[in-house]
């Protein structure tokens, strides 16, 4: 693959000819097209494609949380990657074809931050989620100004809510607004804290399922 800064026509993007150029991290590359394969995928190949189409589909809505929750993870890669990485590595049960994705062992935010302590979640009122934890400000490198990152998936509608600036630490409590059609439908939750600045990030904490009411 070639790296180029000006080509004669300049930076493009899509095929052109036997060619394809792309950007990456501001950085204008330009790649010849692959032959085309008489040879039949292996099994382990045929694996990987399913997982690798069940993990994509999953963490696809989430390509602008995951590119700030993992940045400080990455090196010459970029957070969705790598959170890809990690799910296909860890959270894939079941024999092909039969895949499925293991939300405990999902991972929504990865860094050095000291994550939540005690954390719950419970729905009370209708459309919303309520979570509750210790506040562990000074704990480590835990601050009362950190602010609770929140993700809601719901598997029947196969949607996200999410937020990164929910309360601060110190506040232990808060509560967030969800679509009046995930009423009745069972989610999964998931929690971290990010500083203030939103430079740092804890790894996130599954919190399990909750009906919504």
């Amino acid at each position: 693959m070639g790296r180029y800064s000006k080509g004669i026509l300049g930076p493009f993007s899509g095929k052109v000819g036997t060619v394809v150029g792309s950007t990456w991290n501001g950085i204008d590359y330009m790649k010849s097209l692959p032959k085309p394969s008489s040879k039949q995928p292996t099994d382990g190949q045929l694996e990987q494609r399913v997982k690798l189409a069940l993990s994509v589909g999953f963490l696809k809505p989430l390509s602008v949380l995951l590119a700030k929750t993992f940045k400080k993870a990455t090196v010459n890669n970029t957070g969705f990657n790598v959170a890809l990485s990690l799910l296909i590595k860890n959270a894939i049960t079941g024999t092909y074809p039969d895949y499925e994705i293991d939300y405990s062992k999902v991972l929504m935010s990865l860094g050095n931050l000291t994550g939540p302590w005690n954390a719950a979640v419970s729905s009370t009122t209708a459309s919303e989620v309520s979570l509750a934890w210790t506040d562990n400000s000074g704990s480590n490198n835990a601050l009362a100004t950190d602010k609770a990152v929140l993700v809601v998936y719901n598997p029947v509608k196969n949607q996200y809510v999410f937020t990164m600036d929910a309360a601060a630490r110190a506040a232990a409590a808060e509560t967030l607004l969800l679509p009046a059609e995930f009423s009745g439908d069972t989610v999964h939750t998931w929690m971290a804290f990010v500083s203030a600045d939103g430079k740092n990030f804890s790894t996130s904490v599954y919190l399990g399922t909750i009906a919504i009411l």
